[in-house]
């Protein structure tokens, strides 16, 4: 082990999230029938799921990814 590293820690996301850095995530809701890209938003993990939930409630396609850092 090199000084000053931590062993615990598991991933890069990890990492920021322990610096105040929260992970976002871009989210692209689908259409219904060939499932290419209507919308898309940028939001912060905590908001990730009450959007999914959303989205179930009324049988809505999304697709989720990490958004790039420069992603607003």
């Amino acid at each position: 082990m090199t000084p000053g590293t931590d062993p615990i820690s598991s991933s890069p996301q990890e990492d920021d999230q322990t610096k105040g850095e929260a992970m976002r995530f871009e989210i692209m809701r689908l259409d219904d029938v060939d499932g290419t890209p209507v919308d898309t938003t940028v939001v912060d993990a905590a908001s990730v799921n009450r959007i999914v939930q959303q989205a179930a409630a009324i049988g809505q396609r999304l697709w989720i990814r990490p958004a790039d850092a420069s992603a607003s």
